[in-house]
């Protein structure tokens, strides 16, 4: 009797459990600076992120933006973009995360750039992050 009852409690909390991923959730929230910037969309990283999201289908919109109505009523239907700066001498190092509503990550990609321009090396760094990566299959 023990064992049936923990084996329906279990199920009852399978099914309760809301599970976040990249196929269920299409609103993603971007920072229009991050950390390594001192300045909104420096070096066009930002909006080159937002426009190649954009490009493999989902609704991407900047940290100070209006949130959309359906993320306005569950905040877990959407994700937020991390982008994280590497330590490196002669290289751009990138690594962008996807988190959920738990804090908990999604998606991770990195890319490097040796461009030693910096507004093209982020860029860059960003296409290449991007180039090969999960997101693109799912379209």
């Amino acid at each position: 009797m023990k064992k049936l009852f923990l084996l329906a409690a279990f199920g009852f909390l399978a099914l309760g459990v809301h599970a976040q991923s990249l196929t269920t959730v299409k609103n993603i929230q971007i920072k229009g600076m991050y950390d390594f910037q001192d300045e909104f969309n420096e070096y066009r990283m930002n909006s080159f992120l937002k426009y190649k999201l954009e490009e493999y289908g989902f609704t991407v919109y900047y940290d100070k933006q209006a949130v959309p109505a359906e993320v306005e009523a569950d905040p877990c239907k959407e994700l937020k973009c991390v982008v994280e700066r590497g330590k490196s001498m002669f290289s751009t190092k990138l690594t962008i995360k996807l988190l959920n509503c738990k804090g908990e990550t999604v998606f991770m990609a990195y890319g490097e750039s040796k461009i030693k321009k910096r507004d093209k090396s982020y860029v860059d760094a960003v296409k290449n992050a991007l180039e090969y990566s999960a997101l693109k299959k799912l379209n």
